[in-house]
């Protein structure tokens, strides 16, 4: 029995090593207020001693929304001319290393600043230098990147020799006879500029006719700024962009939502949706200027979008303690007299400790008659505890184990199945792209779409084996424990209590 419960102990923690709950932490109101800002930090801070890891950071989730460049387009742009340079004097290589440094930092350039006419400078003369390695595949690759973008692209006559403008314009050639997607645009408001790699496309609603490949795309409109996209055409027929809730986060640390509460709160839900965050905490500033505020944080359940429970604390008089005793409220429900109830004054009328809270419990007090008010009542007796009842079954802990064990190897092994069958697409397209069992030349527009296809279909192979291995051995585990304990008596007494409660007492062999 003791090996058993080391299997199941090992089996938990490594689900928990998997899947580790992920917290985001995000205000909203003015993020141009002292106040909340710093507040926000506090409760940040306060926050991360009890998730250790297990907090987002501003910075990895303004990474995955928003790339933010480590150079200005400047700098990007001098190093472009320094591999020019190199690559005049022969020194290809270091031509070369220079190049892809700078395409690195472009993909990390606001894309609403419109790098593109950079981008496509550092693409036709990474093609050249390829082109004199001898590397012509990926020579190709750079000249199709900029002629999917903008296919009306000309390379400069004083720059680059006969030969290379030929090669040039035979891959623009081959993007004119390959077949075209439609790809639609529409954003939340409409007259939003759409943006492809960097480069202005048109406004929304937007329909592009675009060579199948993977782009980054973001719209724009005045000062708002949508998340960025990569988005793979055909698959990505249709992008919807929501302007209003993406162009509310703020840009830089700590994270923000410059918008309205209604709106705030389903930006941020959207936020944490995309980092794919388990829990939200909103932190908002109320209360009537010039008089002292109240911090406000929610925190809601990201997979049923619901709010679990909302808490209030004094500020700044009450300091960082306040902000400790507001996190640990959230996360587990324990009061504190620090904990202001919602029909509280400005001044603060703090509320009383409460005991640990469930998922769905919230800050807000109920109010109760005073016993004072009600006059003496003479007490009654207590009635006589009914009797137990007690019933005894054939089964032992050995055995609850082992059904344990084996259904769950059941699952696993269903789970397989389901993910095997799920990969048969991939399996069907990666035969209809594979040429005598081999991949595409890769000048061929096809290449791409193969790799891809044997990709998806490792991914596939590799979580199907997985789950059928770890079935098979759990419903391995279930028959030896089935076999090993054999079934003991187990007493089972039901003991109704006083006051509507009862009791349950299980014994038996282990």
């Amino acid at each position: 029995m003791r090996f058993l419960c080391l299997i199941g102990l090992c089996i938990c923690f490594a689900t928990g090593a998997v899947a580790a709950p992920k917290t985001l932490v995000v205000g909203a109101g003015d993020c141009q207020s002292v106040e909340l800002v710093t507040g926000l930090n506090d409760f940040s801070d306060a926050l991360r001693e009890q998730l250790k890891t297990d907090l987002y950071e501003p910075d990895v989730v303004l990474d995955i929304v928003r790339p933010r460049p480590t150079r200005s387009l400047e700098d990007v742009e001098r190093q472009i001319e320094s591999a020019r340079t190199l690559f005049y004097n022969g020194q290809l290589e270091r031509a070369l290393d220079l190049l892809r440094q700078a395409l690195a930092e472009l993909e990390r350039a606001p894309i609403a600043g419109q790098p593109w006419k950079v981008t496509s400078q550092a693409l036709a003369l990474q093609g050249v230098v390829l082109t004199m390695l001898n590397k012509k595949p990926e020579a190709a690759d750079s000249f199709r990147r900029v002629l999917r973008v903008e296919p009306a692209h000309a390379l400069s006559r004083d720059e680059f020799t006969p030969s290379v403008i030929a090669q040039f314009e035979g891959h623009r050639r081959e993007l004119a006879r390959q077949k075209r997607a439609t790809m639609t645009v529409q954003s939340t408001p409409p007259g939003a500029e759409v943006l492809i790699e960097g480069k202005v496309m048109g406004v929304t609603p937007l329909k592009l006719d675009l060579a199948p490949a993977t782009y980054r795309l973001a719209a724009r409109a005045g000062e708002r700024v949508s998340y960025l996209r990569v988005v793979s055409v055909p698959r990505d027929g249709q992008v919807q962009v929501d302007l209003a809730a993406e162009g509310a986060l703020s840009t830089q640390a700590p994270l923000c939502l410059a918008a309205s509460e209604k709106l705030a709160e389903a930006a941020a839900l959207k936020l944490a949706n995309t980092v794919t965050a388990d829990d939200l905490l909103m932190v908002r500033l109320e209360g009537r200027k010039g008089e002292p505020g109240r911090f406000v944080a929610s925190r809601y359940e990201i997979r049923s979008g619901s709010m679990v429970r909302e808490g209030r604390v004094q500020a700044p008089s009450r300091g960082k303690p306040a902000f400790g005793a507001l996190a640990t409220f959230l996360l587990t429900g324990q009061g504190s007299s620090l904990i202001v109830s919602p029909e509280a004054p400005a001044s603060a009328r703090p509320a009383q400790p409460q005991a640990a809270a469930g998922p769905s419990s919230t800050s807000k007090s109920s109010s109760t008659p005073s016993a004072s008010s009600q006059a003496p009542l003479e007490p009654m007796p207590p009635p006589p505890p009914p009797p137990a009842v007690e019933a005894r079954g054939p089964i032992s802990a050995g055995r609850v184990a082992s059904f344990a064990l084996m259904g769950a190897g059941v699952a696993s092994l269903a789970g397989g199945v389901v993910a095997w069958l799920s990969g048969d697409a991939d399996r069907t397209s990666l035969a209809s792209l594979l040429v005598n069992g081999r991949l595409p030349e890769p000048s061929a527009p096809t290449h791409r779409q193969a790799l891809d296809a044997i990709a998806r279909n490792g991914s596939n192979q590799t979580l199907t084996f997985a789950l059928l291995g770890a079935g098979v051995g759990l419903a391995a585990a279930g028959l030896v424990s089935f076999f090993a304990f054999p079934a003991e008596p187990v007493s089972v007494t039901a003991l109704p209590l006083g006051g509507g409660g009862g009791g349950v007492f299980v014994s038996g062999g282990f």
